[in-house]
């Protein structure tokens, strides 16, 4: 008969050498785990800190998608100090720095091993008009940057940005002749559409008067142009008025008060009255 209790035996000293065996090889593994960590990160810190790899100078640092703004304004921007180790440098944090100045809707930030530096692409914004505050508030007593209280710029979107944000950077810069009086916050849903049917228009449109919420008045060729509140029919109003440039050859628009477009169906034209001289 076999023995199974010697076979047994056997059995479990052999299992007693496998499991040896398999702790020495996962302690060897650690081992090298261990020492592969730790001369990955003695070479992550010698490169860190090797004069290669720092970004010594703004020269290191590519911008583009800047038209508005040269690289220069865009490096004074930076929250950096030379010289700078690379991979000390987060991207992400920089990025949010520069969206958070108004010129700037957009930065992306990476680094750039070969040669080492930084490579940053942005997106301006774009002034399209001044913003003109309809505040009893003198400008000079607002300590602050206060938006819609102080001479701003609008982009197509209606974002508001400080009047010299771009001078300031670029001293060739010159601002945008439309101008809008009175603009306010809760105007900026309706200043995409709006600014879109102006640039549409074959009109010359110089103003926006939005003082008046319930009266919308614009300055054009043929004067001043009254609309009521702007509501959805504002484009069709552009078009009836389009269709209004005959005037300038009938009537003196010097001789026009205003012109009434506030039914579009029936546009009036106010003028204005002869005053006698004593």
């Amino acid at each position: 008969m076999p023995d199974f209790t010697r076979l047994s035996q056997q059995d479990l000293t052999a299992r007693r050498q496998a499991l040896r065996r398999h702790r020495r090889w996962r302690l060897l593994q650690t081992l090298w785990r261990t020492a592969a960590i730790s001369g990955l990160t003695v070479g992550v810190v010698t490169v860190a800190t090797s004069p290669k790899w720092v970004v010594q100078s703004p020269a290191q640092i590519d911008v583009s998608g800047n038209q508005l703004l040269s690289d220069e304004a865009i490096y004074e921007l930076l929250p950096l100090d030379y010289p700078q180790p690379l991979l000390k440098i987060q991207p992400q944090q920089v990025e949010q720095k520069l969206v958070t100045y108004g010129p700037l809707a957009e930065a992306v930030v990476s680094r750039r091993l070969f040669p080492p530096g930084l490579s940053i692409r942005v997106r301006e914004r774009r002034p399209v008009a001044i913003a003109v505050p309809n505040t009893a508030v003198p400008v000079s007593s607002i300590q602050k940057v206060a938006p819609f209280r102080q001479m701003g710029l609008l982009d197509e979107s209606g974002y508001w940005m400080p009047f010299n944000s771009f001078a300031q950077l670029n001293e060739s810069f010159k601002p945008p002749t439309l101008r809008v009086l009175g603009m306010q916050p809760n105007y900026q849903k309706n200043w995409p559409s709006l600014y879109q049917a102006i640039q549409q228009s074959p009109l010359k449109i110089t103003e926006v008067d939005w003082r008046d919420p319930s009266n919308l008045i614009l300055q054009t060729d043929l004067g001043a142009v009254h609309f009521g509140p702007h509501t959805a029919s504002f484009s069709e109003q552009l078009l009836v008025l389009d269709r209004m440039r005959h005037l300038d050859a009938k009537l003196n628009t010097e001789k026009i008060a205003f012109i009434d477009l506030r039914n579009p169906q029936s546009p009036t034209v106010q003028i204005l009255q002869a005053t006698n001289v004593p």
